[in-house]
């Protein structure tokens, strides 16, 4: 019996003895990035993925997750862990997890590297081929990672010399596994507002069919920075040394220092047209504003009917205070430099395009170039020459017969001078109206059907999709 008691007792020492050579640390239950490529060797609550906005509903999504994360280059690089009950599962890249080269990116993803595909359970690591800061996304439902390379952030917006067409870059400083400074100095901001966003764009797909999507901006304000929020507004123009500092511990922290202030030019909110070529000289009888153009308050234009004689002019209110019209003759693309005199309409009725640059101080009278975009015509490229509106003066409309694809209708107008994005210069027809979105948001979707016709009367300010 005291052999047996002898046996019994050091098997059980044996077994106290052999524990897991590498025991995972007790953290509640989530999904974890760890991995030897970065300073997340153990699991850690630094390392816990939160919850982030998906881009298409703009609401939470509980299975869509994120990290910012330094990563090494090389073999060792990281893992998803997921912890649920004190148990440990790990997951790496699927067989299709792979690079998304740029013919298979939509217009509204990075510019820059990322990688997109499924996740499985597997100790194989996510691996990444250049030291850096990195964004590493996965949706739990669909079993989707997404992983990008983030060289550089960008202020982007009406307050940055590029609107919201070009990035103020803000290049990687020193590379550290634990905190890293994107930096940019005497950055030029006017009043007005902008955000900030990664590797030149605003989203990325997760799943398109799902219609998941991440946003890769930032935005509410600088000291509250939030995944697709609001706008930040900008109060004081001037030269500012900006820093986006990320830390592994506290995540994301902007620091802006106003180096130097600048003297804004003051621009009308509005203008108006007027004159016996597109009316008459009467404010009172003539009413016709042009449009001003989003995040470019120096720019506004109209596509106006004009009769075969006559002249027009301009002012800020439907007055005369503050008017103004043309100075010697036009060149070749129709463009005069502001001054005191009548502008003359070109001889022929019809519409015309007309563009006011209060910066560059000219007056453009030129041919409407209206254009079809987004998915009702097949691609988001601007100024498709497939997609161009025909201009019919005989019947007073500018229209355009069979649209390729069912989808949201989108149009925007096009001048030499109209120096812009597609969308501060687009317009839609909402119950029969033409709208246009100026200086607005997003205007409300207009679906139409492959083989509609579009057909817009702008001197009446109506429009019909049959």
């Amino acid at each position: 019996m005291l052999a047996a008691f002898a046996i019994i007792g050091l098997t059980a020492c044996e077994d106290d003895d052999d524990p897991d050579p590498d025991p995972d640390p007790i953290v509640e239950d989530g999904f974890y990035v760890k991995g030897d490529g970065t300073a997340l060797t153990e699991l850690d609550f630094t390392g816990l993925m939160t919850v982030t906005e998906n881009e298409r509903t703009q609401e939470d999504r509980p299975e869509l997750l994120e990290l910012f994360v330094a990563v090494e280059a090389g073999d060792e690089g990281f893992n998803i862990v997921e912890v649920a009950g004190g148990e440990a599962h790990y997951y790496g890249p699927g067989t299709d997890f792979d690079f998304v080269p740029e013919d298979d990116r939509d217009i509204e993803e990075p510019v820059e590297d990322f990688w997109r595909g499924s996740f499985v359970e597997s100790e194989d690591p996510f691996t990444v081929p250049e030291d850096g800061l990195y964004h590493v996304v996965i949706d739990t439902e669909v079993e989707i990672a997404y992983v990008a390379y983030i060289p550089y952030w960008g202020l982007i917006g009406g307050a940055t010399p590029g609107g919201w067409a070009d990035d103020t870059k803000m290049h990687m400083e020193e590379f550290d596994l634990e905190s890293i400074s994107f930096t940019v100095d005497d950055a030029e901001l006017m009043t007005g507002e902008y955000k900030f966003r990664y590797s030149g764009n605003w989203k990325a797909i997760i799943h398109e069919d799902a219609e998941i999507w991440v946003n890769t901006n930032f935005g509410e304000s600088i000291d509250n920075l939030v995944p697709g929020g609001p706008n930040i507004e900008n109060e004081q123009a001037g030269y500012y040394d900006v820093a986006m500092n990320w830390t592994l511990e506290e995540g994301y922290e902007v620091t802006m220092e106003l180096t130097q202030e600048i003297e804004e030019p003051d621009y009308p909110e509005a203008l108006y047209m007027i004159g016996d070529g597109v009316g008459n000289w009467e404010w009172d009888e003539t009413d016709l504003p042009m449009v001003p153009t989003h995040s470019n308050p120096h720019l506004f234009w109209k596509i106006v009917w004009m009769d075969a004689e006559g002249e027009f002019k301009f002012a800020p209110q439907r007055e005369w205070a503050g008017d103004f019209g043309k100075e010697g003759e036009a060149d070749e693309d129709g463009v005069y430099d502001i001054g005191g005199d009548n502008v003359p309409v070109p001889g022929v009725e019809g519409y015309y395009m007309v563009v006011v640059d209060l910066d560059n101080e000219t007056i453009q009278v030129t041919d409407p170039l209206v254009y079809g975009i987004g998915d009702a015509f097949d691609t988001w490229d601007e100024e498709v020459e497939d997609n161009l509106f025909t201009v019919d003066n005989d019947n007073e409309v500018i229209h355009f017969d069979g649209v390729p694809a069912d989808g949201d209708l989108r149009m925007h107008v096009a001048a030499s001078t109209l120096d812009c994005d597609w969308w501060q210069a687009e317009f839609n027809i909402i119950d029969g109206e033409i709208e246009f979105r100026g200086t607005g948001d997003d205007q409300e979707a207009v679906p139409v059907s492959a083989g509609q016709n579009i057909i817009l009367n702008f001197k009446e300010g109506t429009g019909e999709i049959e």
